[in-house]
């Protein structure tokens, strides 16, 4: 019993600071109207198009511009006040997501203005999310960070568990403008939280040129064996396994036949798998054996994927939606602790960026081709095609495990005793 009291505690020790702990509430407001908005938008793109492949291009332009925007967003936020960017990001957001929640009430949106406005806040994001996720460090400190990492990454699952909820049915109550109101005033909060706390000045790069300080990040990240493989891994999950999201409208809709509120709660499951997910990654400390963790949760992912694309029923599919996000909180959550509390103080932006790069630069492609391929083979075979190519990268970086390798590497007895 006093075992489990120090585990808990441990898991929970970043929520002794007063600070994480407003900052925490309000972003878990502000998640839960993302979720909302990422639901509603989606069924409303497949609502007015029909097709697969738009939902592959809103994906596109949701996470296109980190492709491109994320190295550069890792040196601004080396180099400016966190907490100032993450306002005025935030800020912006507020604004996207009132212009799009004009729009859809008053029956004037069309596909290209949900397009449009998901590229821009793709923009915006690119920003914001370096910014956010490095500011934790100055709230809590290196010794808490996984424990932060993982409880924000938990609040952001938990929102993803209860926002496509909400959104299930209050979009197919009153329509999909209502979930992007709802978004634009959850703003409030996390913008009230960051005016509310206090952070010590953070370390910032010292001056140079764009392009050095870009080499530089770049060589940390290439440069270190551990680094290289771990961000690897997350390209992968990015491209294929990351892929469902794009997917789950036309398994709610044509697959399984449930509708809106379907979607809704296969959006949920996903989240709550998440959510234990992410937990369980917050009971970690120091950073022995990430790359094991890392490849158990992208397999989990990758076997989750292929039930899914099995099943024909509601309730089935939830279950393997479970598995997915456990894998995937597992993994994610692993990697962001580990990149944080690995880097140099200076660089931790710059390294945080390139796995966002990975991340959601990779879905950008993987999510378009997603679209392409439902579009002509259909979505079970889509997700089963992913969910495989998640499990061959899960056994591929299980290999690097030492003692896996000793176990492969063994001469294989043949049938008249001798060895070759």
């Amino acid at each position: 019993m006093g075992r489990l009291a120090s585990r808990l505690r441990h898991t929970f020790r970043a929520l002794r600071h007063r600070g994480f702990r407003v900052y925490w509430v309000g972003q878990w407001v502000s998640v839960n109207g993302s979720w909302m908005q990422t639901t509603a938008q989606a069924w409303l793109v497949y609502r007015l198009t029909d097709s697969p492949l738009v939902l592959g291009v809103l994906s596109a332009a949701r996470f296109g511009p980190s492709l491109l925007g994320a190295p550069f967003a890792g040196v601004m936020t080396d180099r400016f006040p966190r907490r100032l960017l993450v306002l005025l990001t935030q800020s912006a957001s507020l604004v996207q997501a009132s212009l799009l929640a004009a729009l859809t009430l008053s029956g004037a949106v069309r596909v290209w203005h949900v397009l449009a406005l998901a590229f821009l806040q793709g923009i915006v994001d690119t920003l914001d999310m370096p910014a956010r996720q490095t500011l934790q460090v100055d709230i809590v400190g290196i010794e808490d960070l996984q424990s932060a990492v993982s409880l924000n990454s938990s609040a952001f699952n938990a929102a993803r568990m209860l926002g496509p909820a909400l959104a299930g049915v209050l979009g197919a109550a009153y329509g999909e403008g209502v979930c992007f109101a709802v978004n634009a005033a959850s703003y409030l909060a996390v913008l009230v939280a960051l005016l509310m706390i206090r952070t010590p000045p953070a370390v910032l790069a010292p001056s140079g040129s764009m392009r050095s300080h870009l080499a530089e990040g770049l060589r940390y990240a290439w440069g270190d064996r551990q680094v290289r493989l771990i961000l690897a891994g997350v390209a992968v999950t990015s491209a294929f396994g990351l892929s469902y999201m794009t997917l789950l409208p036309v398994f709610a809709r044509d697959v399984l036949h449930a509708g809106a509120r379907g979607f809704g709660v296969l959006m949920a499951s996903a989240g709550l798998g998440a959510v234990f997910g992410a937990l369980g990654a917050a009971t970690r400390s120091g950073t022995r054996g990430t790359r094991l963790v890392m490849a158990l949760g992208q397999g989990a992912l990758g076997v989750g994927l292929v039930g899914l694309a099995l099943t024909r029923h509601l309730a089935t599919a939830t279950g393997w939606l479970v598995f997915v996000g456990l894998g995937v909180a597992i993994q994610l959550s692993t990697t962001n602790g580990f990149l944080q509390t690995t880097a140099p103080d200076h660089l931790r932006g710059r390294v945080v960026s390139r796995y966002i790069w990975l991340f959601s630069g990779r879905a950008t492609i993987g999510g378009l081709a997603a679209g392409w391929v439902a579009e002509h083979v259909g979505a079970p075979w889509t997700a089963a095609g992913a969910g495989a190519v998640c499990v061959l990268s899960a056994l591929l970086m299980g290999l690097e495990m030492p003692f896996l390798r000793r176990a492969f590497a063994r001469p294989v007895g043949r049938a008249d005793g001798r060895k070759h």
